[in-house]
């Protein structure tokens, strides 16, 4: 908002929302209408095959035909080797300096009061969560644990009585 505006309170309330949220105001949509030239398609019969039936325009089949015949051959051509590139005029324009690449630098303390702002846009766990994904990690490490302590276990043994 500008400075000499006055803006609804809700507004504010509304920005800082999280994403789930942001859509809660909006209109559903209009349900979808299908144009009446878009149901009818023209039907394909067994006597429109390659080669059968006639010529629907004749002016645009003999315009089309025309057109082939003044159009080139389209198999590929090698270029002679004698074809020379064109000489070379003037000299292209010079780049434009590049705007300096620091211009969108902040400082520290800008960049501190950007993160902590961002910081409180975090929708943090509540205190069952933390504890709900604490025990299941705490579980997780276990099982870990007790899979690499059983291979180390097994592979030890084996190779004490292959080469013991």
């Amino acid at each position: 908002m500008s400075e000499g505006s006055v803006g609804d309170p809700d507004d504010v309330a509304r920005e800082d929302l999280p994403g789930e949220f942001l859509a809660d105001d909006l209109n559903d949509p209009e349900p979808y209408r299908v144009a009446p030239d878009e149901t009818e398609a023209e039907e394909l019969t067994d006597g429109s095959a390659e080669g059968e039936g006639g010529v629907d325009d004749a002016a645009q089949l003999v315009a089309a035909e025309s057109v082939a015949q003044q159009a080139r051959s389209s198999r590929p051509v090698r270029r002679s080797e004698s074809a020379e590139t064109a000489p070379k005029g003037k000299s292209t324009a010079k780049r434009a300096p590049r705007p300096s690449s620091d211009s969108g630098r902040v400082g520290p303390i800008t960049f501190a009061g950007q993160s902590v702002d961002e910081l409180k846009k975090v929708v943090w766990p509540t205190w069952p969560q933390v504890s709900a994904y604490f025990w299941a990690v705490l579980l997780f490490v276990f099982v870990i644990i007790a899979y690499v302590s059983g291979l180390d276990l097994g592979f030890g043994a084996l190779l004490l009585k292959l080469f013991g």
